[in-house]
C-alpha cells in the first residue's frame, strides 16, 4: 500500500477522509445524498466489460441496499442503470480528491471493483482503508469455469490469501474434484467487448480519456480480432495434429508454457520484470543447452492474444536458430487442462493456468510473484527463476495438501456464476450479495465480543 500512496502523491490532509467539501465536476445522479440513511450504502466501480454490473446495480437495490455507480466513460455509461450514476471526469488525483469526499460525505459502507490492480482501482484501494471503507474485489475465477473470484480487499497477489496455505485455524473444504456448472458463455463475452470498447473509444472526451486501463486505436483492435478468428480457423487442423502427437507420443515427456495477455495487469504488476519475451528467450536458451534430447517444450498463446501478437513466428524462428525446431510446438488452440494433465511440467510468469498445475500434480516452476506462489506448492523463482535444474522435474506437493489447497482457496475466494452468460449472471449477483452480508455478520460478532470485552 505504501507504494501506491507514493505514486499517488497528495498536498491534502492525512484526515482528508474527514472533509466535507463535494467537487463541482460530478455530473448526473439522480438523488440526494444529504438525507437520512436507512439502507447500507454500496458504490460500483468499474466491472467486467457487459452489463454484468448493471444487473448487479438493480439486484443490490432489491436487496435493501442503495447503489451508487461510477461512471469513467461511455462503455460504463452504457452498461450502467440511470439511477444512482455519477459520470465521474477528471484525472487520477481528481479522483483520488473526489472519492475521499464522496465516500464520506455519502457514508458509503463499501466499495465493489472487478480488477483491484486499474489504476482508478488501486486508488480508490488506498482511499478505502484510510478511511475504512470495505472493498469487495471481483475477478475472473482463479478456476474456470464455472467460478468468479470474489475477494475482500484485492485479487492475485494483492489477495489477503496470497502465497499463503490454510492453518489449523482456517475453515477448510477440501477440494471434492467435482466437476461446476458451465455456463456457457458462447460468443456474448466477445460481443459485449466489442461494444464496450467501441463507445469508450468513440464517444469518450477530455479527462476520461486518461483514465483507461488499456489503451489502444479501434481500427487496429478490429483487424486484430479478425486476425485472431482467420488463425483459429486456418489452425485448427494444425493445432489439434500437434495435440495428438504429444499425448500420443509424448505423454510426461513435454513441458507447457502458457503465455499470458501483455495488457494484463497481473503480469504488468506482479512480472518482477519479466516480459514475456523474456520469458520466451530465456526458456529456450536454457531449454537449447539444457533439457534431455527426449524432452519438447509447448508453448500456448493466450486465446486472448491470438490475434495480437507475434510471439509463434518469434518462437519458431529462435527455435530454428537454437537447432531445436525439432523440438519446439507452438499451439494458439487446444484445452490446457487436457495439455497441463500430460505434461512433465509448466513455467509461467503468474499465470492461473498454474491452478490447472496444481490440480493435475504437475510440477510448476513459477517465475514472478503469483497468488498460489508458496515453496510447500510450486517451485518459485522469485524473479531470478532456475530454469536449467527445472528441466530434471520440479518437486509436486502431496494429494492431500493440494486437494486441502484448492479447496481452502475455492471457499475462501471463488463462488459459483460467471460474468456474461445469462444464468451466470444471475448466480454471480446473489454471490456478491452473500459475501456482502457475510462480511456484515463477521463484523457485527466482532463488535458483540469487543463490547463484551
Amino acid at each position: 500500500m505504501e507504494r501506491i500512496k507514493d505514486r499517488l502523491g497528495s498536498d491534502r490532509e492525512p484526515d482528508a477522509c474527514e472533509s466535507r467539501r463535494v467537487l463541482p465536476f460530478i455530473q448526473g445522479g439522480t438523488k440526494s445524498i444529504f438525507r437520512n440513511k436507512t439502507r447500507e450504502r454500496v458504490m460500483l466501480l468499474q466491472g467486467p466489460v457487459g452489463p454484468f454490473f448493471k444487473h448487479l446495480q438493480g439486484f443490490l437495490r432489491e436487496n435493501e441496499y442503495e447503489v451508487w455507480r461510477i461512471s469513467f466513460n461511455a462503455g460504463d455509461y452504457f452498461f450502467s442503470q440511470k439511477e444512482g450514476r455519477i459520470s465521474f471526469n477528471g484525472d487520477f488525483k481528481d479522483w483520488k480528491n473526489w472519492l475521499n469526499d464522496f465516500i464520506t460525505t455519502a457514508d458509503i459502507d463499501a466499495i465493489i471493483l472487478f480488477g483491484s490492480e486499474r489504476e482508478i482501482h488501486r486508488i480508490a484501494r488506498v482511499v478505502a482503508v484510510q478511511c475504512n471503507i470495505k472493498i469487495i474485489s471481483l475477478e475472473e475465477g482463479y478456476i474456470r469455469p464455472g467460478f468468479i473470484t470474489i475477494e475482500h480487499s484485492g485479487n492475485n497477489a494483492s489477495s489477503p490469501i496470497a502465497r499463503r496455505l490454510p492453518t489449523n485455524t482456517d475453515e477448510v473444504n477440501p477440494d471434492d474434484g467435482k466437476p461446476i456448472e458451465n455456463f456457457h458463455e458462447g460468443g456474448v463475452k466477445v460481443w459485449h467487448n466489442i461494444v464496450y470498447y467501441a463507445l469508450r473509444n468513440l464517444l469518450t472526451y477530455g479527462k476520461q480519456r486518461k483514465l483507461y486501463h488499456k489503451r489502444f486505436s479501434l481500427v487496429t483492435e478490429i483487424f486484430c480480432w479478425a486476425r485472431s478468428v482467420w488463425r483459429k480457423a486456418s489452425g485448427q487442423t494444425t493445432n489439434f495434429m500437434i495435440i495428438q502427437n504429444l499425448l500420443e507420443h509424448h505423454d510426461r515427456n513435454y513441458f507447457l508454457v502458457p503465455l499470458q495477455v501483455d495488457s494484463d495487469c497481473q503480469l504488468k504488476e506482479f512480472s518482477m520484470g519479466w516480459s514475456q519475451v523474456d520469458l520466451i528467450s530465456k526458456t529456450l536458451k536454457s531449454f537449447a543447452k539444457r533439457a534431455p534430447r527426449e524432452k519438447r517444450l509447448v508453448f500456448k498463446i493466450h486465446p486472448l492474444a491470438r490475434g495480437h501478437s507475434n510471439y509463434k513466428n518469434l518462437i519458431r524462428e529462435t527455435a530454428k536458430a537454437y537447432g531445436i525446431s525439432d523440438r519446439v510446438d507452438v499451439l494458439d488452440t487446444g484445452s490446457l487442462g487436457l495439455l497441463t494433465r500430460y505434461s512433465a511440467g509448466m513455467i509461467t510468469i503468474n499465470s492461473t493456468s498454474g491452478f490447472s498445475a496444481i490440480y493435475h500434480g504437475i510440477p510448476l516452476l513459477v517465475v514472478g510473484n503469483a497468488f498460489y506462489a508458496h515453496p510447500e506448492l510450486v517451485t518459485c523463482g522469485d524473479g531470478n527463476p532456475d530454469f536449467d535444474s527445472f528441466w530434471a522435474g520440479g518437486a509436486v506437493a502431496s494429494f492431500e495438501t493440494r486437494r486441502t489447497y484448492l479447496g481452502w482457496v475455492k471457499h475462501r475466494a471463488l463462488a459459483v456464476g460467471d460474468f456474461y452468460a445469462a444464468r451466470g449472471i444471475e448466480v454471480a449477483c446473489r454471490s456478491v450479495c452473500s459475501k456482502l452480508k457475510e462480511k456484515n455478520a463477521a463484523e457485527k460478532i466482532e463488535l458483540k465480543i469487543r463490547n463484551a470485552g
